[in-house]
């Protein structure tokens, strides 16, 4: 605001507007009020998580069954029955909180989870150009992750994995079915519909920004913001979780078939297949922003919004409380834990 006509705490300044500047103090401590309540709900949500799976593991022992350590890839539990337990947890640890956050502040489910009927071409372009934006993702995460490396860090990030096709499709479910599920109905609808009022720009960045804290480690921040742009905003112009949820799950479904395919066929099968898939993507994705840049020449546009409470002092109070603190707090030490495994 500093350099601004506007000028908000000189009131002699002839462009100086008092209601404007009321009302922006108004949005900053409603803004402040809301993203705490969700930053409470997103920390109280991975706590829960380790609770629902402390729970679980009491109840297996209480049945009399006994995990057995000398396969600590699955933490002592058969690999179906470690899939199992992670879905459960996962479902459970992030949607209750959720839920009772929604429950506490009487908001409708219909208010945060938006499904307008939207056309058929409008959503698969959304979802091509989202899954490219995601491939391209991957260069600046691979940055971030080779940075890490030089420094001598090298943190192992997947998930144990056998042959099996009983755990590869539980593993499929855990990649790519159950997050973009809830987290879509997290991130996507209640968060980026809660700040739609501060304007849509706003929530595409600050929804981003908490998917990409809420991820817990340097490289998976980098990518989940990124990604977290491109899904909030197929949201925000089609008014609909379906395109976000699409792309997040072929988004996922790729990184499955990537993973498989090594397993399964080796490094240069892999090659193959992850060079077709980017090339595809890209193609794909090119295609689809022309398309919607047709239909939309203000497809990028953000709302002009209060002069007074532009995006720079948005995202200050978005993280400037309790709650905000502690998010930022938790991102960056789970960060260094992660880089000590």
């Amino acid at each position: 605001m500093n350099g601004s006509p506007y000028g908000p705490y000189n009131p002699y300044n002839p462009y100086f507007d008092p209601v404007l500047y009321e009302r922006a103090q108004g949005e900053k401590h409603q803004l402040k009020q809301t993203a705490n309540g969700l930053c409470i709900t997103l920390l109280a949500s991975m706590l829960f998580v380790y609770v629902v799976a402390i729970l679980g593991k009491v109840y297996l022992n209480g049945i009399g069954y006994t995990p057995d350590y000398t396969n600590p890839d699955f933490s002592g539990y058969t690999p179906v029955l470690y899939y199992l337990l992670e879905g459960i947890t996962y479902l459970l640890g992030l949607t209750m909180p959720a839920l009772l956050y929604l429950a506490i502040r009487h908001i409708p489910l219909r208010e945060v989870l938006p499904f307008q009927k939207t056309g058929f071409l409008k959503t698969g372009a959304f979802v091509f150009f989202g899954v490219a934006v995601c491939m391209l993702a991957n260069f600046p995460a691979n940055i971030v992750a080779n940075i890490e490396k030089a420094f001598g860090f090298n943190p192992d990030l997947s998930l144990p994995l056998t042959n099996d096709p009983a755990v590869l499709a539980l593993y499929f479910i855990t990649l790519a079915v159950a997050p973009p599920i809830v987290e879509e109905l997290i991130f996507r609808g209640i968060i980026l519909q809660s700040f739609r009022r501060f304007g849509d720009g706003f929530a595409v960045v600050a929804s981003a920004m908490l998917f990409g804290l809420f991820h817990g480690n340097f490289v998976q921040m980098i990518f989940a913001f990124i990604a977290g742009l491109v899904m909030a905003l197929a949201v925000v112009r089609t008014n609909s979780l379906l395109p976000s949820i699409l792309i997040h799950f072929c988004n996922n479904s790729i990184s499955f078939a990537i993973t498989a395919t090594q397993r399964l066929y080796g490094d240069t099968a892999v090659t193959y297949v992850n060079n077709a898939v980017f090339g595809v993507s890209i193609i794909l994705g090119i295609g689809a922003l022309f398309y919607l840049w047709s239909k939309d020449r203000h497809l990028f546009q953000g709302d002009a919004g209060n002069p007074m409470f532009r995006l720079p002092a948005k995202i200050k109070a978005l993280f400037f409380h309790f709650g905000g603190v502690c998010m930022l707090i938790y991102a960056f030490a789970s960060s260094l834990w992660v880089l000590t495994k």
